[in-house]
């Protein structure tokens, strides 16, 4: 799932073992184990976990961290999307986070995707070989995944790439154009951006990420995947959800409330003693 960044090594009696790297796998999973898919959808999901990667460590991002996600598994509607991206936007209103701003994307479903990938493929293949190792192993498995490489000569080379849009099918074209308009009619601002196809294999259509304008770091990213459920096991079943770094989201608040001591609270409750407390 998240391939380069797995924490992965073998224990005491010679087992692999991975940590984990996100939350919405182990959700869909569970969400199969306990037979959710027959109860009334859709179904509404959070979770709060620490998570591993075996990322550089550097500002913003740690090794050992804790994700808050959303999932709501069960609706292929594109309210449902609008419904996810509401509710992140409002995390960043009620904490007082300001400077953000929302990205968002359509990367299509497989029927639209496969003729995307292959003028994709020929884009890319004209300068393969100078590409980064983890580019060339992510050519024939997933080559949007190369548009998302973070390393310096990979984004200049794919500076004209062909966009996703362009080539999206009638049904993804109007499940976006009606995410865009709902967005709006809701005073949500958005900026499309082509380059967003998510840091993981199992999304489609709506992808999205809430950017920290002064740093470009990404605070909070999700989409809609609509194939993971049957890919576990499940019954094809659509899915959107979202998950936010909290020590970043955590370190954004503090810099944008700097006056956290004039916060004076309504009402105050004091305990003496244990048979108080």
């Amino acid at each position: 799932v998240v391939q380069k960044e797995m924490y992965t090594f073998e224990d005491k009696g010679g087992r692999s073992i991975s940590l984990r790297p996100e939350g919405t796998a182990g959700v869909v999973r569970a969400y199969i184990e306990n037979g959710m898919g027959s109860m009334p959808s859709p179904i509404k999901l959070w979770y709060n976990m620490g998570m591993y990667r075996y990322e550089n460590v550097q500002k913003g991002r740690l090794r050992e961290f804790h994700q808050i996600g959303a999932e709501l598994i069960g609706s292929s509607s594109y309210l449902a999307d609008i419904d996810i991206i509401l509710m992140a936007n409002s995390i960043f209103k009620v904490l007082n986070i300001s400077n953000i701003k929302l990205n968002i994307n359509s990367i299509g479903c497989p029927k639209c995707r496969a003729k995307y990938q292959k003028v994709l493929k020929e884009f890319i293949g004209e300068n393969f070989n100078e590409y980064c190792d983890t580019c060339k192993t992510r050519f024939d498995k997933n080559p949007m995944r190369i548009l998302d490489c973070k390393e310096e000569k990979c984004k200049k080379l794919n500076v004209g790439a062909p966009m996703m849009i362009d080539y999206l099918c009638d049904e993804c074209k109007e499940h976006f154009e009606k995410v865009k308009i709902g967005l709006e009619e809701n005073n949500v601002k958005y900026a499309i951006d082509s380059t967003i196809v998510r840091g993981l294999d199992y999304y489609t259509k709506t992808v999205f990420e809430f950017i920290d304008e002064e740093t470009g770091l990404t605070v909070l990213g999700g989409g809609r995947y609509d194939g993971l459920v049957e890919e576990f096991g499940g019954q094809s079943t659509p899915a959107v959800g979202f998950a936010t770094g909290l020590e970043r989201l955590m370190e954004m608040y503090n810099k944008c409330n700097p006056n956290l001591s004039d916060i004076i609270p309504d009402l105050y409750i004091l305990s003496i003693g244990n048979d108080a407390n």
